[in-house]
Parts: structure tokens; C-alpha cells; sequence
């Protein structure tokens, strides 16, 4: 007979101790276990220390800087259009900073600093205003829709975007009509265009006079009129059937579609309506009979 052998102690049930190791120890531990930033690093809230930031001071600082320093680092030669991009986004930027920098021609000259005095929420007024006739057409349309511009300027910006659509490309207006502000969409009604008009039945600034107005217009083509019909949105609403069953351009099968639905007070509307093509009158009065 064999003999029993021992077990191991895990079998046992009992865990060893793990061995116990010293921390680790050094001036480079020490450094990685500290990431806080320490109080000396915070940048210095006066202008002389924004004039004479370091580059690498200024990659640091300029994002978060207070007021003073950033007035002093606009006369710092070390201070890059990326820099000056990165100052714009600082939340402790003042109108006072963007009206000098609007003055300055040294950075006026760049495209993307004119487009962020624009849209940015502090810019004074006659700052955002003065450069909104030189972006181009997209960015005019984003200061439209951006809450945070001056509703003047935005208004502004729809007069000036109004003017330049006869100049836009096909493919143009019909991005702009999918995410034009409220007061380019008449403007773009207006045109005509059918692409332009399928592109403003998408954008969610379009209400439903809007669609109305596109349900009822006489360039409106039979394509635009049916896509009209089967939208998921405005395809529902009572007073859009009705405008489309009054254009005679509606297809005649999608029109007596749309008169099967109405309730018998809108058909017998219809009936009374000399601008409701003649067929769609009948396929009306045979529901009503039906009814």
C-alpha cells in the first residue's frame, strides 16, 4: 500500500505571503508620482511677463493666461498665428483683447484669426461686423445659425450671404439649403430651384409655412411634389396635403392618394375649391359618397 503524500500548501487552503518589495525610490519616481502642477507654473498676471514669454512659455500659458498677459503677449514677437488661435479660445479673453487684435493688420491678415473674431461670443460689435464681408459663403452660414454672434452680425451675415446665391454653384445652394438660418430660407424658396427646394425640406430650421410655400410654388416640379408627398414629416400635415392637392402640378395619383386620407369636412372643402384640379374634385365628391 503507497503512502499518502504530503499536499502543497495551495491544496491546503493556504496562501502564502506575498513578499513584500521596498517602494521604489529615486528622483525620477518621485517626479512621475507628482504629476500636479505646482503653483510656480501658473503663468504671472501682468502684460511685462506676456511681452517677455518665452516660445516655450507662451505654448504653455497662452490657452489659459489671464487678461494682463495676454494684452502683453500680443506685442510678444514670439507670438505665432497658432499662438494667437490658441489666446482666441481662451476663456479669460476680453473685448478689449479682440478689439486690439482686430485693429492689428499683422493678424487681421489671416484668414482664420478674421473668421474667429467673427464668431466669437465676446467680439464687440463693430469688430464682428467689420469683418463679415470677407468670409466665404460657408462661414457666413455658420455665423447665421451660431447663437453665440451678435444678432445683428447675424442678421448681417444673411444679408450678405443673400446676396452672393446667384453666385453660388448648383451643388453650392444645395448644401446651404440643407443647413441655412431662417432668413436665407425665403431667400432660397425664392430661387426655385428643385434640388435647392428638396434640400431645404431636410434642414431642421424649416418650418412648416416653409413647406407650404414649397407644396404651393408654381416651379415646383412633379418629381419635388411627389418627394413632398411621401416625406416622412411633412408628408403628414393636413395643410400640406392641401396645398398639394390645389398645385396642378401634383401627379394626379399621388394627389388622389392624399384627397383618401382627408376627413370629409376637408373633402368637401375641395369640392368647393375652383383651384383643385377637376379629377381630384371627383376622386373627392366618390369618397365623400363612400363616406
Amino acid at each position: 500500500m503507497r503512502a499518502p503524500r504530503d499536499l502543497s500548501p495551495r491544496e491546503r487552503g493556504v496562501h502564502p505571503t506575498p513578499e513584500r518589495r521596498p517602494p521604489p525610490s529615486g528622483p525620477y519616481i518621485g517626479r512621475v508620482e507628482d504629476s500636479r502642477p505646482s503653483p510656480n507654473d501658473a503663468p504671472p498676471a501682468t502684460s511685462a511677463a506676456g511681452r517677455g514669454a518665452t516660445p516655450e512659455q507662451l505654448e504653455r500659458w497662452i490657452g489659459c493666461a489671464p487678461a494682463p498677459f495676454m494684452l502683453g503677449a500680443l506685442e510678444n514677437p514670439s507670438l505665432t498665428d497658432e499662438k494667437l488661435l490658441r489666446l482666441l479660445r481662451n476663456p479669460h479673453v476680453t473685448p478689449q483683447i479682440l478689439s486690439r487684435i482686430g485693429r492689428d493688420r499683422r493678424w487681421t491678415r489671416v484668414y482664420e484669426i478674421k473668421r474667429a473674431l467673427v464668431r466669437h461670443p465676446r467680439s464687440p460689435l463693430v469688430v464682428s461686423r467689420g469683418f463679415l464681408p470677407y468670409l466665404h459663403w460657408k462661414d457666413l452660414a455658420e455665423a447665421c445659425a451660431d447663437l453665440r454672434v451678435h444678432p445683428v452680425a447675424r442678421r448681417q451675415a444673411e444679408r450678405l450671404l443673400g446676396t452672393r446665391v446667384d453666385e453660388l454653384s448648383l451643388g453650392e445652394k444645395v448644401t446651404l439649403a440643407r443647413r441655412a438660418s431662417r432668413g436665407l430660407i425665403r431667400a432660397l424658396i425664392d430661387a426655385g430651384e428643385p434640388q435647392v427646394l428638396r434640400g431645404l425640406l431636410g434642414n431642421e430650421r424649416t418650418v412648416e409655412a416653409d413647406a407650404i410655400r414649397i407644396a404651393s410654388g408654381p416651379r415646383a416640379t412633379p418629381e419635388l411634389l411627389r418627394h413632398l408627398a411621401d416625406h416622412p414629416k411633412w408628408g403628414r400635415r393636413r395643410d400640406v396635403r392641401l396645398a398639394l392637392l390645389r398645385n396642378r402640378r401634383t401627379p394626379v395619383p399621388v394627389a388622389l392618394r392624399l384627397a383618401g386620407g382627408l376627413a370629409p369636412p376637408d373633402l368637401r372643402r375641395l369640392l368647393k375649391d375652383d383651384k383643385v384640379p377637376r379629377i381630384v374634385r371627383v376622386g373627392a365628391e366618390r369618397r365623400l359618397a363612400d363616406s
